[in-house]
């Protein structure tokens, strides 16, 4: 095949380009700042593009754990992974998440990772709190980025702050895997345990007698003495003064802990509707995808049953370790059943490796560390506590961080915000399978005062609840049957600034 003149020409051309090419150590240094220059790189699609040299450096060395929603888009599923792939397929283990026996003093101990009643050296761990707490734990620190664009909202997770962005500093630390409290009657200390003696007794700390209740359990099960049961009808603010009791660094459910698992469930999970069908098999990344179903949130007349008192042991799930899964509970038939070996109900409960409820449903979560002031039919703030290693007075918003202004009205929840860690409902008027497909509840349009936040949702809130569901109509005081707050810790202070 015969060239013509131009083609020639250009044939030379190229020859005469790769004969004076140049080696990379004979190139001229190159001017100007890292900022300014990009180098060319294969992204995930197999193309070839280019990127700002200096992100590509940092990035190499802080890899990004993040995903992506888009935002003109109301599904809770996220559109994709971004940052490494392989550092989003092995956070788990990067951040070291499990259940681990934590001290007094802060001491992690990590327990085996399929069986929870041993050490991961194999030694025996007891699970009634002469060995540490039971806690589901991030051994390291990591950071959380929000980055909004105009098409997309990114969360990242790295394990140091992202060049550029605003990253918040999430320490080492944990929460009560049970997902909800233990109380020691004796020493009135915060606990997380699985016990059935008489001085850690669930509820309001007596046993139920339930003697007008048509579907009452037999009287000797769980469901009414309360042995082995999540402890209740305590306010938050003495749900914090309890936990304390352990120590520095030790809380009720602090809101920074609150935000860490929904946070991780989300990116780990690939949805913010953690209530979407559960779906044992990776996508084709290889990463988690879809929820965890209903869990306990389709109780039927849980006041006729038990009168809204926790039906769920607190030893349930134990058997997972640190896997990730829902595990059947058949709740005992109420004595009026013909039937006394069918369960009144059978939960499929969620457990997040090795986080029993998977932060949602059969009891509400108080939230301490942030406060929510409301003037009715005018505006609903919202403030974060700066320190948890300092006192905090939930009666007053002196000396904390405004982050988030609340709507007046409840609904589904469209858009929340990530700023100081609030995690709080900043637009509603979605549904319960769309954007965060939870609910928000509040009277600010209606009352004025000081209220705290309840997350997660109960045993009876079927499609409202969810890890982002969000209560707000209650001041600090507050307590009911159906309202706990697990014990969390922190190895270091964290910060909101």
């Amino acid at each position: 095949m015969a060239f013509n003149e131009q083609e020639e020409a250009k044939v030379r051309e190229l020859l005469a380009a790769f004969e004076n090419g140049k080696r990379i150590n004979e190139l001229d240094p190159a001017e100007g700042e890292p900022g300014a220059m990009r180098i060319e790189v294969m992204d995930a699609s197999g193309e070839t593009r280019s990127m700002e040299l200096e992100r590509a450096v940092a990035e190499a060395g802080n890899p990004i754990a993040g995903r992506w929603w888009a935002n003109d888009q109301a599904t809770p599923t996220a559109g994709g992974w971004f940052g490494s792939l392989d550092f989003l397929r092995l956070l788990p283990e990067t951040l070291g998440l499990g259940r681990y026996l934590v001290s007094d003093d802060r001491q992690m101990r990590k327990l085996d990772p399929r069986d929870s009643t041993r050490f991961a050296d194999g030694s025996p761990a007891a699970l009634d709190g002469s060995m540490g707490q039971c806690m589901w734990c991030w051994n390291r620190a990591w950071y959380f980025t929000e980055i909004v664009t105009a098409a997309r909202t990114y969360w990242a997770i790295t394990l140091k702050p992202l060049e550029g962005y605003k990253s918040v500093k999430i320490p080492a630390g944990g929460t009560s895997w049970l997902g909800a409290a233990v109380m020691d009657r004796t020493e009135q200390k915060l606990c997380s345990l699985i016990s059935e003696e008489e001085r850690y007794r669930g509820g309001n700390g007596s046993a139920l007698t339930l003697a007008t209740n048509a579907k009452r359990p037999a009287l000797d099960t769980p469901q009414a003495t309360m042995l082995g049961m999540p402890a209740t009808e305590i306010s938050t603010t003495n749900f914090g003064i309890y936990a304390r009791k352990r120590g520095e660094g030790w809380e009720a459910n602090w809101f920074v802990a609150q935000a860490a698992e929904q946070i991780l469930l989300a990116v780990i999970m690939g949805t913010r509707n953690l209530q979407a069908p559960y779906n044992a098999e990776k996508d084709a990344d290889g990463l988690y995808q879809g929820g965890f179903g209903t869990g306990v949130t389709d109780m039927p007349d849980w006041n006729g049953y038990n009168a809204y008192y926790s039906v769920i042991p607190t030893s349930v799930g134990l058997e997972m370790g640190d896997g990730t899964g829902l595990v059947d509970y058949a709740l005992p038939a109420s004595e009026a059943a013909e039937d006394q070996e069918a369960p009144y109900k059978t939960f499929k409960v969620p457990v997040f490796f090795g986080l029993v409820h998977a932060g949602y449903g059969h009891l509400w979560r108080w939230t301490r560390g942030l406060t929510v002031s409301q003037e009715a039919g005018v505006k609903t703030e919202v403030y974060v506590a700066k320190s948890m290693y300092a006192d905090f007075n939930p009666n007053s918003v002196e000396g904390l961080l405004k982050v988030a202004e609340c709507p007046q009205k409840e609904g589904y929840i469209k858009r929340v915000s990530t700023n100081g860690l609030c995690m709080m409902p900043t637009e509603v008027g979605g549904s319960a399978s769309t954007y965060y497909a939870d609910y928000f509840w509040t009277n600010g349009a209606s009352q004025t005062g000081l209220r705290v936040r309840a997350a997660g949702g109960r045993a009876h809130h079927g499609a409202n609840a969810g890890a982002f569901a969000t209560y707000a109509n209650y001041a600090a005081t507050s307590a009911s049957a159906y309202y706990s707050s697990p014990l969390c810790v922190f190895v270091d202070d964290p910060e909101i600034d």
